[in-house]
């Protein structure tokens, strides 16, 4: 058993290796600002107005509460539980490969990396919206955006991919338990829509298409500056 533990520990380093740094100061450049919190206010806004202005008054303060608790049980459970209890370096830290690691502007995180609370927020919201707004490009869309999130802890050295897949099925396991625990409680108030056109203008779970579609324009329009700001870094 202990080979077979030791055995996956390489691997997992060998991997996050490979995802860590490049030559490119670009690159870290965008790592550095996609992993960063303000750059993410505007789409923080957007997913807010999405849910106040699609969601009946009546369960708005519920759907606020599960997204309030997906965070924190996200982070709680990682930073709280999991760290102090496993105690496993972060790449940037570990005395075995450090010598190995790259480094983006001396960012090194804290000492204990195990598990990745940015991927278990961001799958955990993602997931979260995912079931609650049902559009494909939209699911599509905030997929990429957490596992770009994700990625970009490994490709910056302060997470291993193990520490990134852990935060990952945990963040999405708790998205899904409060949307479902959210349509437990919903469950007797469902609206019913008669209306030809109703595709055409609403999802199917009732959120305004033109809503979506706005928040999806503030997505990329962040990735747009996200890369704009990293080019300005490089000249």
């Amino acid at each position: 058993m202990t080979e077979a533990i030791q055995s996956l520990i390489e691997i997992d380093r060998t991997a996050t290796l490979a995802i860590n740094g490049s030559n490119s100061i670009f690159l870290d450049g965008v790592a550095s600002l996609y992993t960063g919190i303000y750059v993410w206010i505007p789409l923080a806004l957007m997913a807010l107005f999405l849910v106040v202005r699609n969601i009946p008054p009546r369960r708005l303060l519920l759907v606020l509460m599960m997204i309030i608790l997906t965070v924190v049980i996200c982070d709680q459970v990682s930073s709280g539980l999991f760290k102090p209890m496993f105690h496993r370096l972060r790449p940037t830290r570990d005395i075995e490969i450090l010598h190995l690691v790259d480094t983006v502007n001396g960012y090194r995180g804290g000492q204990w990396g195990f598990f990745s609370g940015h991927a278990a927020n961001s799958f955990g919201l993602a997931v979260f919206y995912i079931w609650l707004v049902r559009e494909l490009w939209f699911g599509i869309s905030v997929s990429f955006w957490a596992t770009a999130n994700a990625l970009a802890r490994c490709y910056l050295g302060v997470h291993f991919l193990g520490d990134v897949l852990v935060g990952t099925i945990f963040g999405a396991l708790v998205g899904t338990i409060l949307y479902y625990m959210y349509r437990f409680f919903t469950r007797n108030d469902r609206k019913q829509h008669m209306f030809r056109d109703y595709q055409l203008i609403y999802t199917a779970s009732g959120f305004l298409r033109s809503d979506v579609y706005l928040f999806l324009c503030v997505l990329f329009g962040t990735f747009i500056l996200i890369l704009a700001g990293s080019c300005l870094v490089c000249m």
